[in-house]
């Protein structure tokens, strides 16, 4: 991989034009998880602390994160008491962010509510977020991404695990396509609520697809989706009609491979 390409710190500094986000920067070589590495550092608004490889990341329902070399991982903090969003469109609006910034190279989708996946539904990013409380009130919220960007290869149990230079058949560059990242999520925090949720639901490959829900608690069910709430829920009608807003647990769409639920 050509060493300019490369996450580096001065590299992202010279390429950042963020207001805000990623002003405040940590590059480290290698954690357990970016995660683990706020906890260690003195953040505030804005701060994004990255690194090259992660030996422990998680991803959404507590599965391993692969992240080795190539990819971009990395924290985002926000403190959501300067905007006016509530707490669980977060996630939205930085799906929204990445899924613009990525779109730039090749054509991509929103698979509800956390990763960006490739027309073919290959998984290029994917996103969890976590808020840490100060007396019941959110004091900020610590949004970890992962992107495969120059990926070479991916465990064989990962079988829908895709990255940008597969699909472009070139390398990309890092530090662009992340400080192009922070700045979209930094455009898409100027948006209204309604504007954000409308422009999801847009790219969401999600909406409008047969979809099979794994709640946390409850029997499995499967439905279609029709969109997207003001809170970010995915509005899924069932098979018997009646509608239903998701918000958690597992969501499977039907059809991005054949007949498959991925």
């Amino acid at each position: 991989m050509t060493a300019h390409r490369r996450i580096s710190f001065d590299n992202i500094q010279n390429n950042l034009s963020t207001t805000m986000l990623g002003r405040d920067l940590y590059v480290l070589d290698e954690v357990t998880s970016t995660f683990d590495a706020c906890e260690k550092i003195g953040v505030c608004h804005g701060t994004v602390v990255c690194a090259k490889r992660q030996t422990d990341g998680t991803g959404r329902l507590g599965r391993s994160w692969e992240s080795n070399e190539g990819g971009i991982y990395f924290s985002l903090i926000l403190e959501p008491s300067r905007y006016g969003f509530d707490i669980q469109l977060y996630t939205l609006i930085c799906a929204l962010g990445v899924q613009r910034a990525i779109s730039e190279h090749t054509a991509c989708m929103i698979k509800w509510p956390n990763d960006i996946v490739s027309p073919d539904g290959r998984k290029l990013c994917g996103i969890l977020t976590k808020i840490k409380l100060f007396d019941s009130k959110a004091g900020f919220i610590n949004v970890g991404i992962g992107i495969n960007a120059n990926n070479k290869s991916f465990s064989d149990d990962l079988k829908y695990a895709g990255s940008l230079c597969d699909f472009l058949g070139r390398e990309v560059d890092e530090n662009r396509l992340l400080c192009s990242v922070l700045s979209e999520i930094e455009k898409v925090l100027c948006l209204s609520p309604d504007s954000l949720v409308k422009e999801f639901a847009e790219v969401c490959v999600t909406v409008g697809s047969r979809v099979k829900i794994v709640p946390a608690e409850g029997e499995k069910y499967a439905g279609n989706a029709k969109g997207i709430s003001k809170d970010g829920s995915l509005m899924v009608e069932k098979d018997d009609g009646s509608l239903v807003c998701v918000n958690s647990g597992e969501v499977s769409v039907r059809g991005i491979y054949g007949e498959n639920y991925v």
